[in-house]
C-alpha cells in the first residue's frame, strides 16, 4: 500500500471557523458529525473534523508534511476510531476513499489551505451532489498575513 507524505492538518483559528486543536490531522466530515454549534456554513459548504475522540469541525485545512508518513488504511483506521467504529468493517471500498482524499492532498504544495464543497453534477437527467476537497484562495489577505496563517 502507497504511503503519503502529506496530510490536512488543523490551524486553529475562530475567525476562520476552524475549532479543531493546532495540528490535529482533519477528515471531510461525516454524516453524524455535528458543528456542535459553533459556526453556520452556506449550504453549498461543509467541513472537517479532527481524527481525535472530540472531532472537532474546521471548514478549513492546511497541508503539512508529516515525518512518518501514512496509508489509506491507516487514515481509514483512524477515523473508524474516532468514531467508534470497529475497524473490521474497512473494505477495499472504503479504503478507495480515503486513498483519493491522500492523493488530492498530497497534490498540493505544503502549507495550501484546503476546504471541502458539495458539487452537483448532471448525470443523465438526474442530479448528483458529491464532495470536493480543494484548495482556497484568500485574494483579500497579504502573503504575511497567509504565512502567519498557514506556515506556522
Amino acid at each position: 500500500m502507497k504511503h503519503y507524505n502529506k496530510m490536512l492538518v488543523a490551524i486553529n483559528n475562530k475567525e476562520l471557523k476552524c475549532h479543531s486543536e493546532k495540528g490535529d490531522w482533519l477528515y471531510i466530515a461525516g454524516t453524524n458529525d455535528t458543528k456542535k454549534g459553533l459556526f453556520r456554513i452556506a449550504k453549498e459548504h461543509h467541513y472537517f473534523v479532527s481524527l481525535t475522540a472530540e472531532r472537532m469541525p474546521s471548514e478549513l485545512g492546511v497541508v503539512k508534511k508529516i515525518k512518518e508518513g501514512i496509508t489509506a488504511y491507516d487514515l481509514a483506521k483512524l477515523d473508524f476510531y474516532s468514531r467508534g467504529i470497529e475497524a473490521e468493517l474497512i473494505d477495499e471500498i472504503v479504503i478507495k476513499e480515503y486513498e483519493s482524499f491522500l492523493i488530492t492532498i498530497n497534490s498540493q504544495p505544503e502549507h495550501t489551505p484546503m476546504a471541502v464543497t458539495w458539487l452537483e453534477k448532471l448525470v443523465g437527467f438526474e442530479k448528483k451532489k458529491e464532495l470536493r476537497v480543494h484548495k482556497v484562495f484568500f485574494l483579500e489577505r497579504t502573503k504575511e498575513e497567509k504565512d502567519r496563517l498557514f506556515k506556522d
